[in-house]
């Protein structure tokens, strides 16, 4: 009997690949891989088209930022949203939206990295995004994934140690990497047929290829899954956690509560990505920005919560490919900028602060005397994680050609 291939990937419900095909990934199944509880937990969020950092959290009292925006693309000033512990000197504020935030921020949950980014000066969301996920600052297009080459020097755990959390598929940082996995759904983790369907398919992928061990590690893993749900009770969030549903957020807020499902079924998640996309706002940026910030906010704070158990060893990590200009265009948006921001949360995070290097938004003190100037490195953040919450020693192997050394001391 014959299985048509694509038919069995698409009755997965989730982008599980084969790596013996040319140009699809896979991962390996290795029921030997019994979830370690001391595990440590890395979230990476990824902000998809240029979240707009000054639209975010900025500086009070600067007239340069105020002359320089239109009155809707600015953060207000109003001592309510005032954030303590602020950057050189200055009080920042935070957007009215990001009300939940802030009140993780003000419990010393989450702390704030000001002027980040890639240093290498491209406005190409195209390139920026992929040598972020590279975990490098020149292109390099054979290079793995940087959680790929994390995993390359440890020694493996839990079941599914790396998983990317949405319907956009396997995240490149973990490109090259044979344990990862990309799921939707967990409900719909599934073989879509007839029961007899998984014997048939156990039966077409006996053999000793790589295509029939990946077909062989596909079924062991649907069936894991399967079991794990049927020995926990139907999923609740816990701790009051509210994921919001209104049409800009529901996607992002469910690949949140999926992940909080998979990590409490015991499945040994270590490192997981969730991407949020649409913050490329060339136009009407007074609409679209505010409600993607506070869907951002509320589904964050909302996973944190469902995640109380497990704060002291998780770490989330939200940060954009590049920010927006600081002077808004005429269609009331901001163009492809080069400065942004990152939010880092978790139980071991030094919280209620910001972090980093100020550099102004005088003239001269711009990039190119347009958008704000980068002072730390998007590899900072990313190797103070592996080297202080993940104990990793060889961080130069995960970041090569980067000087690991530095630390901002957010944990």
């Amino acid at each position: 009997m014959m299985i048509n291939r694509r038919n069995f990937l698409k009755g997965l419900g989730a982008s599980v690949a084969l790596s013996s095909i040319p140009g699809v990934q896979s991962f390996a199944y290795n029921p030997l891989h019994l979830n370690n509880p001391k595990d440590e937990i890395f979230v990476f969020v990824f902000l998809k088209g240029g979240c707009d950092a000054l639209n975010f959290v900025a500086p009070m009292g600067d007239h340069h930022y105020a002359n320089a925006r239109l009155k809707s693309l600015q953060v207000p000033e109003n001592a309510t949203l005032t954030l303590k512990n602020g950057l050189g000197g200055l009080d920042f504020n935070i957007h009215p939206k990001a009300s939940a935030l802030k009140e993780l921020y003000d419990n010393g949950d989450m702390a704030i990295v000001h002027a980040v980014g890639l240093l290498n000066g491209t406005r190409s969301h195209f390139e920026a995004t992929k040598l972020i996920e590279q975990g490098l600052s020149k292109n390099n297009s054979s290079a793995q994934g940087w959680m790929t080459r994390y995993f390359e020097t440890i020694s493996n755990t839990g079941t599914l140690p790396a998983v990317s959390v949405g319907n956009n598929g396997l995240s490149p940082a973990l490109k090259g990497y044979s344990q990862a996995i990309s799921i939707d759904s967990i409900q719909e983790f599934k073989l879509i047929g007839e029961p007899i369907l998984q014997e048939v398919l156990t039966e077409f992928y006996q053999g000793d290829t790589m295509l029939h061990q990946a077909g062989q590690q596909t079924l062991s893993t649907i069936q894991m899954l399967q079991k794990k749900q049927t020995e926990h009770p139907p999923y609740h969030p816990e701790h009051g956690a509210d994921y919001p549903s209104t049409w800009a957020i529901k996607d992002f807020a469910n690949s949140l509560k999926n992940l909080a499902h998979l990590i409490k079924l015991d499945t040994g998640v270590h490192f997981a990505t969730v991407e949020y996309d649409g913050w490329d706002h060339h136009e009407n940026q007074a609409y679209h920005f505010p409600l993607r910030l506070e869907g951002l906010s509320n589904a964050l704070a909302a996973f944190y919560n469902d995640m109380t158990k497990y704060h002291s060893k998780l770490t989330i990590v939200v940060m954009s490919e590049f920010g927006r200009r600081l002077k808004s265009n005429r269609s009331g948006g901001t163009d492809h900028g080069y400065g942004g921001l990152a939010l880092i949360l978790g139980g071991q995070v030094k919280g209620g602060k910001m972090y980093g290097k100020w550099p102004g938004l005088s003239s001269h003190q711009l990039n190119n005397h347009v958008d704000l100037e980068i002072t730390t490195d998007y590899r900072t953040i990313l190797s103070e994680i592996l080297q202080k919450q993940m104990k990793h020693q060889h961080v130069e192997t995960v970041f090569p050609h980067f000087d690991t050394a530095q630390m901002l001391g957010f944990l």
